[in-house]
């Protein structure tokens, strides 16, 4: 019996709950989540690897709401021209928006794909580039990253030169917005830790970016580039995630500043990575309090508002009634008679 299948029937089953195991289609790491009352499997490195689980239907019976595909985006940002990313696209036939899941040097990790599947199963087309493949992205940018947290506050995006992973994100979204289904106009950025430094980034350069989800954010240094942000930001942190708040403290003072749409939500019995199934630090409640939040979010920010249904007719104006009222009759003095009904031409009726 493969080594998942005993951690399989560990899975209570219920919405939001999953465990680490191993795949027997790809022998590496996958995550076993619990979305939509449904239990799939999904494997971290090989994202198409799908099958379902504790049923005889063969995988894709019932049709899933999104197909994902590996895809190779054109960019003129590294050497080889290409750059790897899953793309989810859902699988109803409407126009809908875009989001981009900015993942960080670890690469498509647990809740990179969680987010995705998520905003997938929403209705949005969803692209996340692979960094880990990329020649300049490895554990020394993330040491450099944080160096520059601790130093200077935030991370430390370079003005004089556009940072790698920038250079991608916009080749992806170029990519993903001339997709058929996908409206070019609502796109959305997700990012969490130090990649939501790079979301908030990238949303300063690039004014057609709707919205900004993140997920215990860093801030970016100099905060002034976050003078250029359009679109509405959404933050949500745990409350024993002290390096958070710190960070989410100076983006609510920059967005005074510069005059953006921010919104922080603060969960508690939480700490940093909360949303993250690797990691002991993963709290099922918290992360789908924030799951809602967030995807909820970027649904009422990109997706059109439902018209309100149609109000009945109350009447033709102009047009009277067919057959018309019959008049009240006034009321008669004490101690008389009304007077005698008339009939046609005013000639009085019998019993008068």
């Amino acid at each position: 019996m493969p080594d998942e299948d005993l951690l399989l029937d560990s899975v209570p089953p219920e919405f939001g709950s999953g465990v680490i195991g191993v795949c027997d289609i790809c022998g590496q790491r996958q995550a076993v989540i619990v979305l939509a009352k449904e239990r799939y499997k999904l494997c971290v490195l090989d994202f198409e690897n799908k099958a379902w689980i504790r049923s005889t239907a063969r995988p894709g019976v019932p049709a899933l709401p999104f197909t994902s595909t590996t895809e190779l985006v054109p960019s003129r940002a590294v050497r080889t021209g290409q750059v790897r990313a899953v793309v989810l696209s859902p699988t109803k036939v409407v126009k809908r928006p875009s989001a981009i899941v900015v993942p960080d040097v670890y690469g498509l990790t647990a809740q990179a794909l969680e987010a995705g599947v998520r905003l997938a199963h929403e209705g949005f087309e969803v692209i996340l580039p692979d960094f880990t493949r990329l020649e300049g992205m490895n554990l020394a940018q993330w040491a450099r990253m944080r160096v520059s947290r601790t130093l200077s506050g935030g991370v430390h995006i370079s003005q004089s030169r556009r940072e790698l992973a920038l250079r991608i994100l916009e080749d992806c979204r170029r990519y993903v917005r001339e997709r058929p289904m996908v409206l070019a106009d609502k796109q959305a950025l997700f990012g969490f830790s130090y990649s939501g430094a790079w979301a908030l980034a990238y949303a300063a350069e690039t004014p057609e970016i709707a919205a900004v989800a993140l997920a215990y954010p860093r801030m970016v240094h100099p905060p002034g580039l976050l003078e250029n942000v359009r679109g509405p930001v959404y933050a949500v942190y745990g409350d024993q995630d002290s390096t958070a708040g710190d960070d989410c403290e100076q983006l609510r003072e920059a967005a005074r500043i510069n005059g953006i749409p921010l919104e922080i939500s603060v969960l508690p019995g939480a700490g940093h990575h909360f949303l993250n199934r690797d990691l002991r630090a993963y709290r099922p409640g918290p992360a789908e309090e924030a799951w809602t939040r967030l995807v909820g979010f970027l649904k009422g920010r990109l997706f059109p508002t439902p018209k309100p249904p149609p109000t009945p007719p109350v009447g033709i104006p102009g047009r009277t009634s067919a057959t018309p009222s019959r008049p009240t009759p006034l009321p008669t003095p004490s101690g008389t008679s009304p007077p005698p009904s008339s009939g046609p031409r005013g000639i009085p009726s019998r019993g008068a």
